[in-house]
């Protein structure tokens, strides 16, 4: 069984109607990786007795480990967005964690970081890492997503990419998250860059409809399945369906 751990809600910033940043501290370490993930425990039941808990991926820097950021995004009547969003200052978050294979652990080379949509948090949280360190200065960040506005602004991306010296950041508008065309819109901006080059490494986050092709077509063009990494934040094709 996972371990239940305690933050504190210290600090929150909102950005439009629907995104909040949410800032926590701890009376220990988490000891988290850049691009990892915690597991929200709302205390909400769902139908079957079963309690609503949600991942969201650290966006902060792995320098500090007694505290942590998240962003949330408000989706409809998601009880783990409002849950989030209806926190107040001083109120306690359980959680476990720190979750997720999205890190950087011995590659070398120009490094290709793809996030749809609110995956853009887990490919912050990667390259504010201490491991991916030494690669900024070869990492590409690609976000795909709907508009320069949707969930973080862009200002606030490139701010904080400033912050760690990285400055390869492009973003591609993508077509609506239901849209039959995202994967093939997604592929085509991939191959504008393995027209230059195959990448020694490729981290890809968010929507699985689009970062499974992906990741297929990054093996087709060569790259090796252990260098490329996912976190799927939500229509996981490899995800079990219960009996």
């Amino acid at each position: 069984m996972a371990q239940q751990k305690n933050a504190k809600l210290i600090e929150s910033e909102r950005f439009g109607k629907d995104t909040r940043l949410l800032s926590f501290s701890m009376e220990t370490e988490l000891g988290f990786r850049g691009g990892q993930y915690i597991i929200v425990d709302t205390g909400i039941l769902l139908p079957g007795n079963k309690v609503a808990k949600r991942a969201y991926s650290i966006l902060s820097s792995d320098d500090i480990q007694n505290g942590f950021q998240v962003a949330v995004k408000r989706i409809g009547n998601g009880p783990g967005s409002n849950f989030m969003h209806h926190l107040e200052l001083g109120d306690e978050l359980k959680f476990s964690g720190p979750w997720g294979k999205l890190v950087a652990d011995g590659n070398s080379g120009e490094t290709f970081v793809f996030a749809t949509d609110t995956g853009i948090t887990a490919a912050l949280g990667l390259l504010n890492g201490n491991a991916i360190a030494p690669l900024r200065g070869d990492s590409k960040l690609i976000w795909f997503a709907e508009s320069a506005n949707y969930f973080l602004p862009f200002d606030f991306l490139m701010a904080r990419l400033d912050q760690i010296g990285m400055r390869n950041l492009a973003m591609h508008e993508a077509p609506a998250i239901k849209a039959s065309a995202r994967a093939a819109k997604a592929i085509e901006i991939v191959d504008i860059l393995l027209a230059r080059a195959l990448p020694k490494a490729a981290f890809l986050a968010g929507d699985g409809a689009v970062i499974y092709p992906v990741r297929d077509h990054l093996l087709r063009a060569g790259l090796a399945g252990d260098d490329i990494r996912l976190e799927c934040f939500f229509n996981n094709p490899e995800r079990k369906v219960p009996a």
